[in-house]
């Protein structure tokens, strides 16, 4: 006999179990995505001495010398050293001073590595991802077709705002033309895969061995809006030190404080780490291009406590 229905609580708006439905449908089917192909779910700290390198990402701190996880990123790529071959991981994230239609101090991330692959696999992958989420969860944004459209940098640049970065690196530059030009570009466009970004925005990914101008990394992009940030992984325990130096270097001349290296997992990556590909992927962002949401807020279950305290 089939169990009874339970009683919907009277304080349950019919928006609110709307949307437990459908982030429930969403992760449901990530899950199922990645168990299909051979992936294991792992967790990592949510308190870590070092937050990361990305300059521009401010952690909150913790105490103790410890900061709120801006991303798993740093953990996983311990797990992979370890021989870890696929693995994921849906994870709250930190970041400080973000805070507006598309951002959130506390939001939800999907990590994952694949070993023996690179960012052009990883691409492909995302887009099998995409696939099956919007087929299993009945959501296809107006214009979104498979494949993906794809487009390089330079080739993004020269069409919204007639240069090349890759060829003529100006970081100030850069950044104007992305707010003014690049970034209107792409919000009149469903869905692209934006690839082969300037060597000097490689983070921690590859740079690529046909052409040193630029990293294996691209992002993927719903309507303007930025959905994920893959790469090529940097493997390079020398060079990997040399970024994070570089990093600290940075902030500091930002008059930012600088975060201490990762030794553990510097030291894993001395160990050997194998080729692989990783992918970070903010999923309240996924669900707001997926359902045409115009503030984070409305895909989130307490828009109430998104403001931070005074």
């Amino acid at each position: 006999m089939k169990p009874a229905a339970p009683q919907r609580p009277a304080c349950f708006s019919n928006r609110v179990l709307a949307l437990i439905e459908l982030r429930d449908s969403i992760l449901d089917a990530i899950r199922a995505f990645f168990r299909a192909n051979g992936y294991c779910e792992v967790t990592t700290p949510l308190l870590v001495h070092c937050p990361g390198l990305d300059r521009h990402v401010e952690a909150l701190p913790a105490g103790n010398g410890q900061f709120l996880a801006t991303s798993p990123e740093l953990h996983m790529k311990r797990l992979v050293c370890r021989g870890a071959p696929r693995i994921f991981q849906i994870s709250p994230a930190f970041r400080a001073d973000e805070q507006g239609a598309q951002h959130t101090r506390e939001f939800l991330m999907l990590e994952w590595y694949r070993t023996g692959s690179g960012y052009r696999e990883m691409m492909q992958e995302t887009e099998e991802l995409l696939r099956h989420v919007t087929g299993c969860c009945s959501l296809m944004p107006a214009g979104l077709s498979f494949p993906v459209p794809r487009i390089t940098v330079d080739q993004l640049y020269e069409r919204s705002a007639g240069w090349q970065p890759t060829r003529h690196w100006d970081e100030d530059r850069y950044f104007r033309d992305w707010a003014a030009t690049v970034e209107p570009y792409l919000q009149t466009q469903p869905a692209l895969i934006v690839h082969d970004f300037p060597a000097a925005l490689a983070a921690l990914s590859r740079i690529s061995t046909e052409n040193v101008r630029i990293c294996e990394r691209f992002e993927l992009f719903l309507n303007g809006l930025e959905i994920c940030n893959a790469y090529s992984e940097l493997t390079d325990p020398d060079e990997h030190r040399v970024r994070f130096d570089q990093a600290a270097r940075c902030r500091a001349a930002m008059g930012r404080p600088p975060y201490e290296a990762d030794e553990p997992f510097l030291q894993a990556v001395a160990s050997g780490m194998p080729a692989c590909a990783g992918n970070a992927l903010g999923l309240d962002r996924l669900i707001m291009a997926l359902t045409g949401a115009s503030h984070i807020s409305d895909v989130h279950l307490f828009p109430e406590d998104l403001q931070p305290s005074p």
